[in-house]
């Protein structure tokens, strides 16, 4: 299962670290920036079961997800409906933390906007509860874990290496 966090913030390798010992799951770090081009982020995407990332435009990534896939948006940044609708009209399941752990995000400072300097929730520093960040997460594997397309694309794939593999071994005949 291929997870990756769309988000470079404090505290990553901490939450990386929490991850370590979940089953068959492999972890990735993305920053899909001007460097890094178009259809590699697209690919990168369709080929990712859970996206995680702070409220922004990268989230919009969402769109390019497998069926199966779940997508978690780590803060709203008040802005509770954007992502969820975006992720329900998409066919993905969206999570976020629950209204009652809310609290378990903090940041250090109020962001700035980069162009205006006003005061924005979007631009700040945010470090998550790695605990509970792992138990958010636990339920989005199982999420994908039981999902039928993504339980049938699993077999397929194993089928698929199983014919290349009979057909190497008939070759090495």
């Amino acid at each position: 299962m291929d997870l990756i966090g769309f988000c470079i913030a404090l505290g990553v390798c901490l939450l990386l670290k929490s991850l370590g010992h979940l089953p068959n799951v492999t972890t990735r770090v993305v920053d899909y920036n001007e460097r890094i081009p178009f259809l590699r982020q697209l690919n990168t995407t369709s080929q990712t079961d859970i996206f995680i990332g702070m409220h922004g435009a990268g989230l919009t990534h969402l769109l390019f997800l497998p069926d199966w896939a779940a997508i978690f948006e780590i803060y709203n940044c008040g802005d509770p409906g954007c992502y969820s609708d975006l992720a329900r009209l998409r066919g993905v399941k969206y999570f976020t933390w629950p209204e009652e752990k809310i609290h378990l995000i903090r940041s250090d400072e109020e962001g700035k906007h980069p162009q205006s300097g006003e005061k924005h929730l979007k631009f700040a520093n945010y470090h998550v509860d790695p605990i509970e960040f792992r138990e958010q997460v636990k339920s989005m594997v199982d999420h994908v874990r039981a999902h039928p397309k993504f339980i049938n694309s699993r077999r397929a794939q194993r089928r698929k290496e199983a014919e290349m593999e009979a057909e190497k071994q008939k070759k090495e005949l």
